[in-house]
């Protein structure tokens, strides 16, 4: 497996636990404000090293990186207002954005993957 699928996975991971967790099938709390730093999971830090944007191309990875904030930023609200009582189902906006930002951080992994396929 290279580091792209790596990154891939961890992202896929990530999400699944964060679902998980807030749909009360697992016992892990997210601390909003750790769900808000990008960089505190695997494929943020795999974003902050050199060998990520050197894979990607520099104009693909900027694009990943400013969604996997703007993801960050919605698994935060998610959080806060889970964390406040709301339900699931109440933050459904919330959740098809999370949904449509993992889709297209996914989307851009993989076309980074293909480009760098045809160079090498």
């Amino acid at each position: 497996m290279d580091a792209i699928d790596s990154a891939i996975m961890a992202h896929r991971s990530w999400v699944a636990r964060f679902k998980t967790a807030f749909k009360g099938n697992n016992t892990e709390v997210f601390d909003p404000l750790r769900a808000n730093d990008a960089e505190s999971c695997e494929l943020g830090r795999w974003l902050a090293s050199g060998r990520s944007s050197a894979l990607l191309g520099e104009e693909n990875w900027q694009s990943i990186k400013g969604i996997h904030v703007k993801f960050h930023e919605t698994a935060c609200q998610i959080a806060v207002l889970l964390n406040q009582g709301e339900t699931f189902q109440d933050t459904q906006a919330l959740i098809e954005r999370f949904d449509e930002l993992s889709k297209q951080l996914v989307k851009l992994l993989m076309q980074g993957k293909k480009n760098l396929s045809r160079l090498g």
